[in-house]
């Protein structure tokens, strides 16, 4: 019960300091969070036999190589990138151009423990996680440390190398694993009706990623996506565009 208060109290901070629109209903959210991990029993951490989600949308991804076996569950937390880089060929460039992906960039929590007991708990994360500025993610993941006994939470980085490539470094996990990665498969994410607006909202679609070169990981999944699309057109923003999003991922090795 102390460490559900300590984070409560620090996500209640936050959300104050964020100002965001919908707070209480965040707590809430986070209270039967914490609430439902409080009764897990977390140590027993085997991933044996768990599935990935992939019935959730039309258009159903491959699933993971017979020979591999399920390595991690993380919870990706960062931005979707962008560009609407100006035109020296256009007078109002930004008026008739869309942004071009560019890559991303998120931190990866340890969710296998939390995989191995409840699923469903797990899905809940990368909404209510996704409300949550980065400049925050220090203190969610000490409270969240405090609540799942884990003594290191953040296991890894996810970035695009110079290549253009997706790049997954597990070795905060304490392994020296890794993953320079190629797209094998992408569909839509599901329809997602906001809670604010009622209006049906996207989300970067779902993907399975294969190895280019890797050490001990050959496939991930990108799966359960909150958030993270483009605007439609590049009128008003910056040069740069980052859209916050977060996401389940899935290591196999």
């Amino acid at each position: 019960m102390k460490a559900i208060a300590t984070f409560l109290f620090l996500f209640i901070g936050i959300a104050e300091v964020l100002s965001l629109s919908e707070p209480l209903r965040l707590v809430s959210a986070f209270s039967h969070i914490t609430g439902e991990l409080d009764k897990l029993s977390l140590g027993n951490c085997s991933l044996k036999g768990l599935e990935l989600p992939l019935n959730h949308t039309k258009t159903r991804l491959p699933g993971p190589s017979s020979h591999l076996s399920l390595k991690f569950v993380a919870i990706g937390r960062g931005t979707q990138n962008y560009s609407c880089s100006s035109s020296e060929t256009s007078s109002h460039p930004k008026k008739s151009s869309t942004p071009v992906a560019t890559g991303a960039a998120a931190t990866l929590f340890d969710a296998s423990c939390l995989a191995s007991q409840s699923l469903t708990l797990l899905h809940e994360f990368p909404a209510a996680i996704g409300h949550i500025s980065p400049g925050s993610l220090a203190f969610m993941a000490e409270a969240l440390t405090l609540i799942t006994n884990t003594s290191e939470l953040i296991i890894g980085e996810h970035y695009f190398n110079t290549a253009g490539d997706p790049f997954f470094d597990l070795s905060m996990s304490g392994l020296d694993m890794w993953i320079d990665a190629k797209k094998k498969a992408s569909v839509n994410a599901p329809t997602r009706v906001s809670r604010s607006s009622g209006k049906d909202e996207s989300d970067v679609p779902w993907l399975k990623l294969g190895c280019k070169n890797c050490k001990d990981i050959q496939e991930v999944y990108r799966v359960l996506t909150f958030e993270g699309v483009a605007p439609s057109t590049c009128m008003g923003q910056n040069d740069t565009v980052l859209i916050q999003y977060a996401a389940e991922y899935w290591f196999y090795g």
